[in-house]
């Protein structure tokens, strides 16, 4: 069907959930074992495809889930193309189930998703008034998202130059070291 990206440019995507049946690429198999792993690695279990619904009857399935120390937190796997918004109304559904969730996508998927966020955090944050500290890579406080390279020995990047593997990307989510600042998600 034929949209129009928020910034006035056609372009065709696929009817709500016709992919919701598509086989899962390589990328994102190989990304929910990387992150299995390193959970078990960490001494917790996860689980994949991990159903789950707000207390208002929302349903939704966590490509990898898990608990630890009284928090649930589910990690997301983003390869192809998503809209801002659907960003956010996922994020949404989660924080309402109690849930933390975090997102784990690909550079070419990062890139977009800041040409999004990056404007709309100048707007609603600064003023539209570019701040002298900059606004990192224009990440949203309130969505945490890295890029994860599968080809890389499973390397998180985030923050710009920074980039982890992704045990210690999960051990900084658990200990509170993956935080946000200065329009950036990275690891103290």
């Amino acid at each position: 069907m034929l949209k129009t990206s928020i910034r006035g440019v056609p372009f065709f995507a696929h009817l709500t959930d016709e992919c919701a049946t598509a086989p899962e690429t390589k990328w994102h198999k190989a990304g929910k074992t990387t992150v299995l792993a390193a959970l078990r690695g960490l001494g917790i279990e996860g689980w994949d495809e991990a159903p789950g619904q707000t207390a208002a009857g929302d349903k939704w399935k966590a490509d990898v889930l898990f608990s630890h120390n009284g928090r649930t937190i589910a990690i997301e796997l983003q390869r192809s193309y998503q809209h801002l918004r659907d960003f956010t109304r996922r994020q949404e559904r989660y924080k309402a189930s109690g849930v933390e969730c975090y997102w784990l996508v690909r550079l070419e998927t990062f890139r977009t998703l800041v040409k999004a966020t990056g404007p709309l955090l100048l707007k609603r944050d600064y003023g539209n008034k570019w701040p002298e500290e900059g606004i990192g890579t224009g990440s949203l406080p309130e969505l945490p998202v890295a890029m994860l390279d599968t080809d890389s020995e499973g390397h998180v990047d985030f923050g710009g130059m920074q980039s982890a593997t992704v045990p210690a990307w999960l051990d900084g989510i658990l200990n509170g070291s993956y935080q946000y600042r200065q329009g950036s998600w990275n690891l103290n």
